[in-house]
């Protein structure tokens, strides 16, 4: 059976007291409007919202609940459900999101039992969702610490996890205002276990308890080891292996710009060069073609393009979903987008898997183990602008040897974090081993 947190002192209650009585405030002033959200776009899943659970999820007998915010973070689970399967494939799996698209990337992907919105942090909606479903412990990827959802499920003496947790100091500094309260809801976790160890220091600094704190490792890395061997993919989009492929993957605005800045110092020394960039947002690829188009520069899109790219192509655009990465076994080096603004950063170590050289700006708070774990084995470079993107390129570009070098190093730090998933598997298995008394679903 898991230990019964420590739910702290009496601050606590004073804590859930406010925060109850503004969701109770909340809640009066929302009622109205409620058969309005109904037949609104936000109403879709509005009665697991407010705490219904779905069918799919009734009947299931004290399952495992699994909450992961959204598509990223369902996307990182999906090893770790496998090998929950592995050691207990009798095991009832619900998986929660936050968002609507998190949700339907869950029942397409995952193989869980059911799949639901979590229920909004108010006490009454978490309770009854808590109250039907029955769970044998609540499993949250990453950090989403909902005070509500922690407590209701404690309450019930279930253990509840924090798994791949990440905190950025911009995250703690938001919690530090309420860092008294935040203190006490995190003594309510049975097992806290953090992707780096700069992740777990910001979580002692709000208080979560040392003795049930560890260091896993990220979840994504075990997610992305198994996009598969570093050659296996790239044969649809078809690219010249002859010609050197520099790729800008997730980019955001401002970033396109920079690219073919860096990237015009590698034409001047290279004119065969072809620059592959892929967009983040679909809705921003007319307008990166217009980008490209005003500098005078030929450009295919993969959405218009012909069996082959043509020899006088020097821009790719890549605007069409799921072939990412298909563009990286044939890069020479590999640019990861949205690292140069507050965005955070993308996915590092996916051109990684494919041993591929990796460049990231400066922001990269969202991903920064991969980030450390890459740039400290040598396998990546961190560029403040332009200039220093097109001096590394055009390094990688004059040296395919260490080009080489870089990329064997990144597919080793994904080689050496593989196991993050089955680490946290056997982390949690002595927390499900708990009594089946009651066991069956109250599905009132």
């Amino acid at each position: 059976m898991a230990p019964v947190p420590d739910n702290g002192s009496g601050l606590l209650t004073v804590g859930y007291l406010v925060y109850d009585t503004v969701c109770l405030v909340a809640t009066v002033l929302g009622a109205p409007l409620l058969p309005l959200l109904r037949r609104g776009r936000h109403g879709q899943g509005i009665d697991e919202r407010l705490g219904r659970i779905p069918a799919g999820a009734r009947g299931l007998a004290r399952p495992l609940w699994l909450h992961a915010a959204s598509v990223g973070e369902v996307l990182s689970t999906e090893p770790l459900i496998q090998e929950l399967r592995r050691h207990r494939p009798d095991l009832p799996i619900v998986v929660s999101t936050t968002s609507w698209t998190g949700r339907n990337t869950a029942a397409e992907r995952l193989g869980a039992d059911a799949v639901m919105l979590v229920p909004l942090d108010f006490f009454w909606a978490v309770r009854r969702c808590v109250h039907a479903l029955r769970p044998r412990m609540l499993v949250i990827v990453e950090t989403e610490i909902w005070p509500s959802l922690i407590r209701e499920v404690a309450r019930t003496g279930a253990p509840v996890a924090l798994v791949s947790g990440r905190l950025s100091e911009a995250g703690a500094r938001r919690y530090r205002p309420v860092g008294w309260f935040i203190r006490r809801v995190l003594r309510q976790l049975t097992m806290i276990a953090m992707q780096g160890e700069a992740d777990a220091q910001r979580m002692r600094e709000l208080g979560g308890p040392e003795d049930r704190m560890s260091v896993l490792g990220s979840l994504k890395f075990a997610r992305d080891t198994a996009t598969g061997p570093p050659r296996a993919r790239g044969a649809r989009l078809a690219l010249p292996r002859e010609r050197p492929i520099f790729v800008a993957a997730s980019t955001q605005p401002r970033e396109e710009e920079m690219v073919l800045d860096a990237c015009q110092r590698v034409w001047e020394r290279n004119p065969n060069a072809l620059l592959l960039i892929a967009p983040r947002r679909p809705a921003r690829f007319d307008e990166v073609a217009g980008l490209i188009a005003a500098r005078g520069l030929a450009c295919e899109r993969r959405s218009a393009r012909g069996k082959s790219v043509a020899a006088a192509t020097q821009v790719f655009l890549l605007d069409t979903l799921g072939e990412l990465a298909d563009a990286f076994p044939a890069a020479r080096a590999v640019y990861v987008g949205g690292s140069m603004g507050s965005v955070g950063g993308h996915n590092v170590l996916e051109p990684a898997v494919f041993a591929r050289p990796v460049s990231f700006g400066p922001d990269t708070h969202n991903v920064e183990p991969a980030a450390h774990a890459l740039l400290a084995a040598g396998a990546a470079t961190r560029v403040l602008d332009a200039n220093g993107l097109g001096a590394d390129w055009l390094s990688l570009l004059d040296d395919p040897q260490r080009a080489e070098r870089m990329g064997q190093a990144a597919r080793a730090v994904v080689d050496q974090q593989s196991a993050v998933a089955e680490r946290t598997a056997e982390a949690l298995l002595p927390f499900l081993d708990v009594d089946d008394v009651d066991a069956e679903p109250d599905n009132s």
